[in-house]
């Protein structure tokens, strides 16, 4: 899968990933699940078009400390 993840200034976190359906899925139940002790009000899914997914590298978390 490529892509990354990033939290944003405004306390949203923000996902782009490309890959297979199967693996897409899963990240999407996770997105909706959140981590523990974390809380989701909103999944918010997007298409990318073809460009945009040729632009992606291997999935990575931005601004991890």
């Amino acid at each position: 899968m490529d892509g990354w993840v990033r939290n944003t200034e405004d306390g949203h976190v923000e996902v782009v990933a490309s890959g297979e359906a199967d693996d897409l899925g899963l990240l999407l139940e996770a997105l909706h699940k959140g981590s523990r002790g974390s809380r989701v009000d909103a999944v918010v899914e997007h298409d990318l078009d073809e460009k945009e997914a040729e632009g992606l590298g291997p999935f990575q978390i931005d601004g991890a400390w």
